[in-house]
């Protein structure tokens, strides 16, 4: 059954119609699934982040970042850019980035990189490659204490010394230990209400692709990713393409707790990367919103490799392993460089299908007919809607993660204090020796 949007066509069969899904959901739980939707919308600030016409606070913040990101770019003597920051501080925007970067000639591009890593070797193997004296670097936190960000951060300044703060633009909220105005050459704020999995299409995402790119083009990412939105309003699933696929992979997750994305294009390359935090930390949580465990399977194990390489490599398990893994094929018509061999590419695409088809594995297609920068922003806010919807049918906080934060108190403790349990000090021992 297809589905169409303003940038994107969605093909499944085989399984349960999402109308079906939805009607059994409804019955089940007696929830109105869209008033959830709409309160989970109007907490999303990156809705307003894209919207044409946004409140004040972010129409001002896009505007002023777009006017940076324009006169960094006539500005000669700045060639390089780097971002410091790590989740979605970097998993998204170096997506979306390297997504778009192809459309560009290369004369028109500022080159870019990410360090995130706390192991040293992240930020050296960076470091030595690119001329730090004409490079501007862009350090993004919102709280401004992330551990990683702030030690890769202290290694710069101790390689550069503090000369390097006039080169460094800070992106945080108000009143971190970031917002200094007097010591960067530049703040931008970043809303408290934006998660950093959803904050792609902010000036998280939107400076660094604004500088290295041209603004232009970041505008038609976002002018896409506002096109989706509305799509996703729509309030049929026959229609609505994040609510067929929200719908779908909740009936295919009380089978399997994996979800595959394989994109058949390079310029998707990077976007199973974001998708993995993007899903997996938004529902991958087991206690609702009430504080009740809950009752069924939520967010699976979400993974991803360009095709044709993920068919060399776990195909053979999708294939014909003992669990039937549900996977999504993203592909394209028109290739972004070149479309001498896309229709052999597309080949792949139709005979993986066919295969999941026949031996009855669980599987959809999305398809866009050109990777545009309106497409590119379309698949962005598609994803972000389905991961959504999915929280609303769980009934999960999406924008929490209080695993994570578990991991990071712990890790704080273990050279401060003798405050471990045995397992802990155990372990520190075996390390240690």
């Amino acid at each position: 059954m297809p589905i169409h949007s303003d940038y994107w066509e969605y093909w499944h069969e085989g399984v349960l119609d999402p109308t079906t899904i939805l009607e059994q959901y409804t019955a089940a739980t007696n929830n109105d699934l869209w008033a959830r939707w709409t309160a989970a919308l109007t907490q999303t600030s990156h809705y307003w982040a894209r919207h044409p016409q946004p409140p004040g606070s972010y129409r001002d913040t896009r505007e002023d970042y777009v006017q940076f990101a324009e006169g960094i770019r006539a500005d000669q003597s700045i060639t390089h850019v780097i971002q410091i920051g790590i989740g979605g501080s970097s998993l998204g925007p170096h997506a979306l980035h390297d997504a778009l970067r192809r459309l560009v000639p290369p004369d028109d591009q500022r080159p870019v990189a990410f360090i995130s890593n706390l192991d040293s070797d992240d930020f050296d193997d960076i470091i030595q490659t690119i001329p730090l004296d004409t490079t501007l670097f862009i350090v993004v936190s919102k709280s401004g204490a992330t551990e990683e960000t702030r030690v890769n951060m202290q290694r710069l300044v101790g390689h550069c010394g503090d000369s390097v703060y006039a080169r460094t633009v800070a992106i945080t909220s108000k009143g971190s230990i970031l917002d200094m105005p007097n010591r960067y050459r530049r703040v931008f704020y970043l809303d408290e209400k934006t998660g950093g999995r959803y904050s792609g299409t902010s000036v998280v995402g939107g400076l660094i692709v604004s500088i290295a790119l041209g603004s232009a083009y970041w505008q038609s990412v976002l002018d896409g990713a506002y096109t989706m939105d509305q799509h996703a309003a729509i309030q049929d699933p026959v229609h609505n393409i994040p609510l067929a696929m929200a719908l779908i992979w909740q009936y295919q997750r009380q089978q399997s707790g994996v979800q595959v994305i394989i994109p058949y294009a390079q310029a998707l390359a990077l976007f199973p990367n974001h998708l993995q935090q993007l899903m997996c930390e938004s529902n991958g949580k087991s206690i609702t919103q009430l504080g009740t465990p809950v009752s069924e399977p939520t967010a699976p194990v979400v993974f991803g490799q360009p095709g044709t390489l993920a068919q060399h490599s776990f195909f053979q398990l999708l294939h014909q392993g003992t669990h039937p893994v549900p996977v999504t094929l993203i592909a394209v018509r028109y290739s972004q460089c070149t479309n001498r061999y896309q229709r052999d590419l597309l080949a792949h695409v139709i005979a993986q299908s066919s295969v999941f088809q026949q031996s009855n594995r669980p599987h959809t297609v999305l398809l866009a007919n050109q990777l545009t920068p309106q497409a590119i922003g379309a698949v962005w806010a598609l994803y972000e809607a389905t991961t959504v919807l999915q929280g609303c049918l769980w009934d999960l906080n999406i924008f929490d993660q209080p695993g994570v934060e578990l991991g990071k108190t712990i890790a704080q403790s273990v050279y401060t204090t003798d405050g471990l349990d045995d397992y802990a000090k155990k372990l520190r021992q075996f390390i240690d020796k």
